[in-house]
């Protein structure tokens, strides 16, 4: 997609949004995402017809990219209308189907009968809407269903483990005959610990985990990564993004999360745009870096005002005043002052 030059001149709004818009879209295929994208290729292609149809578990933090790699690979497969003599039909090869929160067996069997298209998908026992997925699979031609969000199904106020709601999965992974991804955050992993059966239908366990920075190897895949991103963006130069000392802070600000280096580089382009730039500046950034707040990392500092910026001494500072923060919250709780739950320090700009 071709984006002319601004050369100082604010475009209209449509234009704007447009060019937003696009960063949105943006999916850059690193080595890691293309390995989790091969397993599930895999997946589909050897449990058509098996005896035994494999199973998938993929897990990750937020912003790593798994819901991503799973939207992709489920628009790599799209749903068509077929007709045959007696019937037409939607063809759906792959189902995505995200867990409700805190989901019982009836909760779950109801929302893969909703997103299969079924009008009747709130009706029913369990055990009649259990018997009717197993009916559409086949009707449907459905050759894997992808379960996201798998953290669901434990309680985030209490931690346990919905156990009613994890035999069904296990239950319905054994007899369904197909083949089910699993997808969810590292703690999900507790209800494999809770679930020894499930936990062998799923041997197959796959991280996508941030990327990471210590060795040079590392540095350059990430900054392959930037450099991709870069020739994606929709202005006319390059922000040159893979630089040793932008790298740096792209890194910092994120941990390696790709969603928080698009987050920014999509608040980074609208200002550009806003102000006719034809490339993202520091200067963008680091009003960008602004609206890019992350509670559980109050005290990051804004590297894009920092003209000789050192990665490793500005992970060492956040550190330790995350541990005098913490030295503090336990002073108190020991002197017995009232502490609320939620008393995080207010996040720096």
């Amino acid at each position: 997609m071709e984006f002319e030059r601004l050369e100082g001149k604010v475009p209209d709004l449509k234009e704007l949004k447009r060019r937003v818009e696009h960063v949105k879209k943006i999916i850059v295929h690193h080595p890691k995402y293309d390995n989790l994208l091969e397993e599930m290729e895999m997946i589909l292609d050897l449990s058509e017809g098996s005896v035994s149809p494999d199973g998938l578990f993929i897990f990750g933090p937020t912003g790593a990219g798994k819901t991503t790699v799973t939207k992709e690979f489920t628009a790599k497969y799209p749903r068509e209308i077929k007709v045959t003599d007696d019937r037409e039909y939607t063809h759906i090869p792959i189902l995505r189907v995200v867990v409700p929160p805190k989901a019982t067996p009836r909760m779950l069997a109801s929302k893969v009968l909703e997103d299969m298209g079924d009008p009747f998908s709130h009706k029913g026992s369990e055990s009649e809407l259990t018997s009717r997925i197993h009916f559409f699979v086949k009707e449907l031609g459905i050759k894997v269903i992808i379960f996201d969000e798998f953290q669901h199904l434990i309680d985030a106020d209490t931690e346990y483990v919905l156990a009613t709601a994890s035999n069904w999965v296990k239950t319905f992974t054994e007899e369904i005959g197909i083949a089910v991804i699993l997808c969810g955050m590292p703690e999900s992993v507790k209800i494999f610990i809770s679930n020894p059966q499930l936990d062998r239908r799923f041997c197959n366990k796959v991280a996508l985990e941030p990327f990471a920075y210590g060795t040079v190897e590392e540095i350059l895949t990430f900054r392959v990564f930037l450099q991709k991103i870069d020739t994606l963006l929709p202005l006319a130069e390059l922000a040159n993004l893979a630089h040793p000392r932008i790298a740096d802070k792209l890194y910092y600000i994120s941990n390696g999360v790709p969603f928080y280096v698009m987050k920014l580089l999509e608040y980074a382009t609208y200002i550009a745009v806003k102000t006719g730039s034809d490339n993202i500046t520091e200067s963008h950034l680091a009003k960008a870096l602004m609206k890019v707040k992350q509670v559980a990392r109050p005290f990051v500092g804004n590297p894009f005002n920092e003209p000789h910026f050192d990665l490793e001494a500005a992970l060492k500072t956040e550190e330790d005043a995350m541990n005098k923060y913490k030295e503090k919250l336990m002073i108190k709780r020991k002197k017995g002052k009232r502490v609320q739950k939620n008393n995080m320090p207010v996040l720096n700009s």
